[in-house]
C-alpha cells in the first residue's frame, strides 16, 4: 500500500528569499537536519518576510496572523554547515488567510531540500475572532508580484 504523500504547490514567483547555514543543533540523530529544526528555519522566515513587508505577526494593519496549518515534503537531505537559501512567496488565498509558501534549496549543490507551506489566518485579539485579510496586505501584495514579474 502506498502512503499517500503531501502535494505543496509552489507559487510562480517568490517574495522574499533569506540564508541559514545548518548548524550542529538542528542535526538529528543520524546527523541529518532534524524536522524540528527545518519547521523552526520556516516559521524564522515566515517571521522575517512579514518583517520584510514592514509587520509582525502580532500586528498586520491592525490585525494578528495565527498559523493554522503546516505540511513540509522533504526532498533531499542536508548536513552540518549546509548553506541553504530559503525562497518564500504567497498563495491559495481564501476569505480569512493565504498560504505562506516556502522552498528551501541546498545553495552548494543546488538541490532541492524540501518544499512547505504555512496556512495563515487573521485573528482580531481584542475581539477574540477571526477576521478577513485586510485589503490593503492584498494590494501591498499584488504590488510586489508585479515588481518582481
Amino acid at each position: 500500500m502506498d502512503m499517500p504523500r503531501v502535494e505543496i504547490c509552489i507559487p510562480d514567483q517568490f517574495l522574499f528569499s533569506m540564508e541559514k547555514t545548518v548548524g550542529i543543533s538542528d542535526l538529528n540523530y543520524a546527523k541529518h537536519l532534524d524536522s524540528v529544526a527545518m519547521l523552526q528555519i520556516l516559521n524564522e522566515a515566515r517571521l522575517q518576510f512579514l518583517a520584510h513587508l514592514g509587520f509582525s505577526e502580532a500586528n498586520v494593519f491592525g490585525l494578528g496572523v495565527v498559523v493554522a496549518d503546516q505540511a513540509i515534503d522533504f526532498r533531499s537531505e542536508s548536513f552540518s554547515g549546509d548553506r541553504l537559501l530559503i525562497n518564500v512567496g504567497v498563495d491559495d488565498f481564501n476569505r480569512y488567510g493565504f498560504d505562506i509558501s516556502f522552498e528551501v534549496t541546498n545553495g552548494a549543490l543546488e538541490t532541492v531540500v524540501c518544499q512547505a507551506k504555512i496556512g495563515v489566518v487573521f485573528f482580531d485579539f481584542d475581539q477574540h475572532l477571526i477576521a478577513e485579510v485586510p485589503a490593503a496586505l492584498l494590494d501591498l501584495l499584488n504590488r510586489r508580484e508585479e515588481k518582481v514579474a
